[in-house]
């Protein structure tokens, strides 16, 4: 009986270091993954607010308005002509 219970006693210790070590181990892990994903995410998200923040700054001036004007909307001052150069007919 002793031996029986030497070996209960044994296997209960195996079984808590089991529930209570590997278990929250591997959750420990996983949350380790998870706050790198998200310090990465946060990296790439604080500069890209960089980014934009620059722009902001850019879009400030009356240069780069005119710039962007110009360049994504084709826009023209009114004392301007504008001319379109069209592709050959047969091209």
């Amino acid at each position: 009986m002793t031996r029986f219970m030497a070996r209960l006693g044994l296997a209960a210790i195996i079984f808590a270091v089991f529930v209570f070590g590997v278990f929250p181990t591997g959750r420990y892990v996983e949350q380790r993954q998870e706050l790198e994903r998200a310090t990465t995410e946060l990296q790439q998200l604080e500069a890209e607010n960089e980014a934009l923040r620059d722009r902001v700054d850019r879009l400030e001036s009356d240069e780069e308005i005119e710039r962007v004007a110009r360049s994504e909307y084709d826009l023209v001052r009114p004392d301007e002509e504008v001319y379109a150069v069209l592709p050959p007919a047969g091209g």
